[in-house]
């Protein structure tokens, strides 16, 4: 089966959940160079070494409206917090960004008692320095640049993306957000996103998150023409799908709860030699026995019982974990929703997150194949696969003791060799380096290294 977006196959299952993130060239930049920094043991956490990517360069002599010129060399912020500017500010190293946050203790009615930042309480560091931070005019500008993309991405939404019954009038739009009073799942901003004001997901966005996060909910899902969400997302920069949920429904519910259950013992949710964790829900109501019944049980049991527990509210059954990437869930929607026309209604849903795994955009054109590939219970939806595959778990070590280990192999498999183009085939290092390293761009280093080094926590982010 050929699957593309200009002619896209009908599917059985559709999505039920959609979260991505992104971030504009400039803050991806800013994370990476965060990345190097740490992996060289330059700062003590990955947040750390972003905060003083998000700070260098950016204290010129110039203030800027939230600042006010002192007498000195240096300029007040608004919230008591020093910042010297005699000179560029470059951080290369951690003593500069001690340096930096330390000479704004003094400054700092609540901060002055202590005489580094190594002494101020993590939870009030971790506020200290996003208070430096939000000063600079590198913050404010990739803060603008996150926002100019959250504008693009809405126009895109309402003209584009918006399925042909949502394309409203251009002075009655669609789709619209709300901003929130507070952040969002570790964002420091936040938005509600209505789907012709019915709420329909959720925006977070900040400079010191390292970009966006937007998610769907199933009524925003319905509103998207994901083929053209599909092409919309592949120009995006730094895109990433987080969370994604198919959902099969089986109106006349020829596959049950309980044949899922059945299922399981069979293994039909076990891809591996470790079987998944499950959770099975009835939930009813209590019908009392006559006292005939009561006298019958008594007697046959030898204890007394009053009622029935009668399990017509619906049967749920959780395979899997969250915190693990993958989790199905399968359940009686008819009774849930007290549907009259499709009583025998059965939803069976895929979560999947980017725990340990990279969701390719391409499974949003493919749900069938992503669906049935993810358990062997699930195959009978369709005979094509599409396995979003999990990486390899590696202990998080710092980057710099894997650095160290690749370049022990390194002189290990091609010292000789390396050796051979400097005395026998008579080239400089600089000629030696460009050989080895053509075609490669400044961020191309080895995964375990990238690996090693610990990104944001909002990168998995926690929507339930």
């Amino acid at each position: 089966m050929t699957q593309n977006a200009k002619n896209p196959a009908q599917q059985l299952t559709k999505i039920d959940y959609l979260t991505v993130v992104f971030s504009p060239n400039e803050v991806a930049r800013c994370r990476f160079d965060a990345k190097l920094a740490f992996g060289n043991g330059d700062f003590s956490s990955y947040k750390e070494a972003y905060n003083a990517m998000l700070c260098a360069e950016m204290f010129a002599n110039n203030p800027t409206d939230d600042f006010t010129n002192d007498t000195k060399t240096s300029l007040v912020a608004t919230d008591d917090l020093d910042v010297d500017v005699s000179e560029t500010v470059l951080f290369n190293s951690d003593y500069y960004y001690n340096e930096l946050f330390d000479n704004n203790l003094s400054g700092s009615s609540k901060y002055r008692q202590y005489n580094s930042i190594q002494e101020i309480p993590e939870e009030d560091r971790k506020h200290f320095l996003k208070s430096v931070v939000r000063k600079t005019k590198r913050y404010k500008a990739l803060t603008s640049l996150i926002e100019g993309d959250i504008s693009k991405f809405m126009h895109l939404l309402n003209t584009e993306v918006a399925t042909a019954a949502d394309r409203l009038t251009s002075d009655t739009l669609s789709w619209s957000y709300r901003d929130n009073s507070g952040g969002m799942f570790t964002y420091e901003k936040s938005a509600t996103l209505y789907r012709h004001d019915i709420n329909s997901g959720v925006i977070a966005w900040g400079a010191n998150n390292g970009g966006v996060m937007i998610s769907f909910s199933g009524t925003g899902c319905a509103g998207l023409d994901i083929p053209k969400l599909h092409t919309m997302l592949q120009k995006m920069p730094n895109v990433k799908i987080t969370r994604l949920d198919i959902a099969y429904d089986d109106y006349e519910g020829n596959r049950t709860v309980l044949d899922y259950f059945q299922n399981l013992e069979e293994g039909g949710f076990c891809k591996t030699n470790q079987a998944p964790s499950f959770s099975f829900i009835q939930t009813g109501e209590l019908k009392k026995l006559t006292d005939l019944q009561q006298a019958e049980f008594k007697k046959k049991h030898g204890w007394q019982k009053r009622y029935d527990c009668v399990a017509n509210g619906g049967n749920t059954l959780y395979v899997g974990s969250r915190k693990n990437g993958k989790m199905a869930r399968m359940y009686e929607k008819g009774k849930q929703m007290e549907s009259e026309s499709q009583p025998n209604w059965v939803r069976a849903e895929l979560e999947l997150r980017s725990i340990d795994r990279v969701i390719s955009l391409d499974a949003l054109l493919n749900t069938d194949a992503v669906f049935a590939a993810a358990y062997p219970a699930f195959a009978f939806i369709t005979a094509e696969r599409l396995e979003i595959r999990t990486t390899s778990r590696q202990r998080q070590n710092n980057g710099a003791l894997i650095a160290e280990r690749l370049e022990r192999y390194c002189v290990q498999s091609y010292g000789k060799y390396l050796n051979f183009l400097r005395h026998v085939k008579e080239l400089t290092d600089i000629e030696i380096i460009n050989r080895l390293t053509k075609g490669l761009n400044p961020w191309d280093i080895p995964d375990s290294i990238n690996k090693a080094c610990i990104t944001p926590p909002n990168q998995m982010e926690l929507t339930t």
